[in-house]
């Protein structure tokens, strides 16, 4: 299989990022890893990609933790043997929030959840916490990471085009949960929906399981964004997809999902909820 391009752009990225969160240079880190400052050069510009067996060391040269470490050589093995990147959805949960730092054009779709960039505290800590249970500090650390992210994506001044798909469903159960937490939780969507670039849509109906948690990301006019690819998850695992055919049947489904959704400026569950048993006594 030929190898793809979407592992070396993470494993050039983090190192640079790591790099110069240390304030160090090319050539510190080269020597530090006993490497020729062109070798080194050549790895944060893509021009070629360390061995998997090195990416450790420069790793911690570049200040990454060890978890980040390990997730960077399975991406390179991934790359290496040309498959979509399979990973426990923590560690392709690292990819995404790069990305989502970089990429031009994101979207986002889940079926029974607000997705997480978009969820106030609150909706973290009663919902969320519901649907995926954990220790307090596993929560704590899953929030300071949503946290983290929409403070990135917020503070981004080149003007993503961000579009989120909502299953109603996520929605009505959220007002089962709590009257208060649905209207605080719809007047955040409302504040990123007036967002340059934002769009928030909320698809009505049933939703077939394989098309119900999906995410796209391209390039578009972002310098520094890697390659086009697609995201999806299942219990025990999540992908990373490059294949450009693979990218364009999911696209072709977004779309589809797109036109049949509702704007969140627009939505109003009570309002639908009328019209139906109108329709349907």
């Amino acid at each position: 299989m030929a190898q793809t391009e979407l592992g070396s752009w993470f494993t050039r990225m983090m190192l640079r990022k790591g790099r110069l969160a240390l304030d160090k240079t090319q050539r510190e880190i080269a020597e530090e890893v006993c490497y020729s400052t062109d070798t080194y050069r050549a790895y944060e510009a893509g021009r070629a990609t360390p061995p998997a067996k090195t990416i450790k060391g420069l790793a911690a040269a570049c200040g990454l933790s060890e978890e980040t470490a390990q997730y960077m050589v399975q991406v390179a093995l991934s790359r290496r043997n040309g498959e979509a990147l399979e990973a426990d959805q923590r560690f392709n949960a690292m990819f995404i929030a790069l990305a989502e730092q970089h990429y031009g054009f994101f979207f986002k779709f889940d079926a029974l959840m607000i997705p997480g960039i978009l969820q106030l505290q609150e909706y973290h800590y009663i919902v969320a916490r519901q649907a995926e249970p954990g220790s307090d500090e596993w929560v704590d650390n899953g929030w300071d990471f949503k946290s983290g992210r929409q403070q990135t994506i917020a503070a981004r001044t080149d003007r993503p085009e961000l579009q989120f798909l909502i299953g109603e469903t996520a929605l009505i159960q959220l007002r089962q949960v709590s009257q208060e937490l649905y209207q605080d939780q719809i007047a955040h969507l409302h504040r990123w929906s007036r967002k340059s670039g934002v769009k928030i849509r909320v698809l009505p109906g049933p939703v077939l399981a394989q098309r119900s948690n999906f995410e796209i990301y391209m390039k578009e006019a972002s310098e520094l964004a890697g390659p086009p690819f697609a995201y999806t998850e299942a219990l025990d695992s999540s992908w990373l997809i490059d294949d450009p055919t693979r990218i364009a049947s999911y696209d072709e489904v977004r779309k589809m999902l797109w036109k049949k959704a509702i704007r969140i400026e627009v939505y109003h569950d009570d309002d639908r909820r009328f019209r139906l048993a109108q329709e349907h006594p």
